[in-house]
This record gives C-alpha cells, sequence and structure tokens, in this order.
C-alpha cells in the first residue's frame, strides 16, 4: 500500500488529501471519506486513518482530505460553512477519479460528515457505496447541541451561565461568533446545518450502511435513524457497542474494531 500526501485545487484555495493507494491493481471502488466538525474531528483522525489503511489493504483506494479551514488545507475556519464543505466532496471525488483512472466512487462519512455524504449522494447517481457512521439527522438539534457545549464550559470556567443560549443566538446574529471546544462557530455555518433534516425518500438508490454506534450493548436504535434507513431502497441499518471515539474519552482510540469489522463484513458482501 502505497500513501501520498498532496494537495489538490477547489476554485481560489488549495485542499489537503492523502491517497491510500492499494498494492497492484484494483477494480474496487473508490473512497472518499468526509470527516466530523470540529473537535470531533480531532479525535476521529486515527480511526480514520486506521479504517482508510485497512480499505486499502482490502483492495479500495482511499482519498482523506480536509474540508477548507480545516487542518491543513487553505482558508480559515470560520469561512468554512456546510456549502464549501458540499463543494469541496464534489472537488475529492473529481480528484479520486482522476487518480484512480475513472474508478466507481463511495462515499463514507462520520457524524456532520456521513450527513454531508448523503447530501452529495443523492446528487451522485453512480456512487458505488454510501457509509453512514453516527450520522446527524437533525441538524438543528445538532447545532443545539453545541451551544449546549459552550453553556457547559461557561459553567466549568466561571460557575456560572453569564450567556444563555439567547444571548449565544444574538451573538451570532451579529455577526460575532460562539466558542465550541476552541472552534469559532458562525452564524452562516449554524444557519446551513440547522436547515438540514435528513428524512424522506433519498435520491440515492445504491446500497447503504447505516451504522448507530453506542457504548452500550444492544442499544435499541433511535427513531430518526430508523426514519433516515426507510429513506434508502437498499439500506442496512446495524446498532453497534462501540465507543463515541469522537467525543474526548478515557480510551485511545486507534480504531474502532466493531465499526472496522461490520463496515468491512458488509462491503465484502457486495
Amino acid at each position: 500500500m502505497t500513501e501520498t500526501p498532496f494537495f489538490f485545487p477547489n476554485g481560489s484555495y488549495n485542499l489537503f488529501g492523502v491517497f491510500h493507494e492499494p498494492p497492484g491493481r484494483s477494480s474496487k471502488s473508490a473512497f472518499v471519506f468526509c470527516h466530523p466538525w470540529g473537535e470531533e474531528k480531532l479525535w476521529a483522525h486515527r480511526v480514520f486513518v486506521s479504517f482508510a489503511r485497512a480499505l486499502a489493504a482490502d483492495g479500495h483506494p482511499v482519498l482523506r482530505f480536509d474540508f477548507m479551514g480545516n487542518g491543513d488545507s487553505d482558508g480559515e475556519f470560520t469561512d468554512s460553512t456546510l456549502q464549501t464543505a458540499l463543494s469541496d466532496v464534489r472537488c475529492a471525488i473529481a480528484e479520486a477519479r482522476r487518480r484512480t483512472g475513472g474508478a466507481a466512487i463511495s462515499l463514507l462519512g462520520l457524524r456532520l460528515g456521513a450527513t454531508i455524504a448523503a447530501m452529495i449522494a443523492d446528487e451522485t447517481p453512480d456512487a458505488a457505496h454510501l457509509i453512514l457512521w453516527a450520522p446527524i439527522v437533525d441538524g438543528g438539534r445538532y447545532m443545539q447541541e453545541l451551544l449546549r457545549i459552550n453553556l457547559t464550559t461557561q459553567m466549568a470556567s466561571y460557575k456560572e451561565i453569564r450567556q444563555d443560549r439567547a444571548a449565544l443566538m444574538a451573538q451570532m446574529q451579529q455577526g460575532r461568533t460562539v466558542n465550541i471546544d476552541g472552534y469559532e462557530l458562525t452564524q452562516q455555518h449554524f444557519a446551513e446545518v440547522s436547515a438540514v433534516k435528513l428524512t424522506g425518500p433519498r435520491a440515492f438508490a445504491g446500497p447503504c450502511l447505516i451504522a448507530q454506534v453506542d457504548r452500550m450493548p444492544a442499544a435499541k436504535v433511535l427513531p430518526e435513524v430508523e426514519q433516515l434507513a426507510a429513506g434508502y431502497g437498499r439500506a442496512t441499518l446495524v446498532s453497534l457497542q462501540e465507543e463515541p471515539f469522537w467525543k474526548e474519552i478515557l480510551r485511545f482510540y486507534g480504531q474502532a474494531p466493531a465499526l472496522a469489522a461490520s463496515t468491512t463484513e458488509w462491503l465484502r458482501a457486495r
């Protein structure tokens, strides 16, 4: 397996990517990975790297990349939005096709990255596979969860809430940002993600794996995840016992064994 770090352009800025190339010639689809937002990207990074290598060893080329304003890509984090992320994925798909000589493309995303992957799959009719790990189904609820993180940080820092949720919302509407675990949330990103709800029939008609991740064994599938799965004609829905590795947890997660095994098994069956 060969791993090649490189930059590729999207309009006026460059995106940083790593291309994992299988040994020998492969006829399997090439994966484009879509990472989560903010701090979740940091904690999930090692799992993404490990699974990209596992896929490449199994014959799938993989392109991991940073959205604009994230990681080593050009741009400011505060300039990145849902729309710029969608544009970045489209560009990454074109780059993966170029590097593989036109291989079929599969998409894998985690959390908000899964939401982005689902949106892109709906406009990519020839996508081979869609894999959604712990997807954000209701963007509005997710944005409220991020605001809750800020409130929790205030309590830890000041022993009181100095700016309530309404004040945080007003702050963004005035053109300022709200800090979420060290990442600045803008009004534009907040509004764009809040408007997303992955319900109803989906345009993507290919095989789709949706994995709910829970640290408890045999956790009941959330109704919203069931509704998401119902929107696909060829969806497989699994609930897996795994630590939420995209959060700061006590155990170091170099890989997500249950999630990786289930995903690999599903892929090989197709």
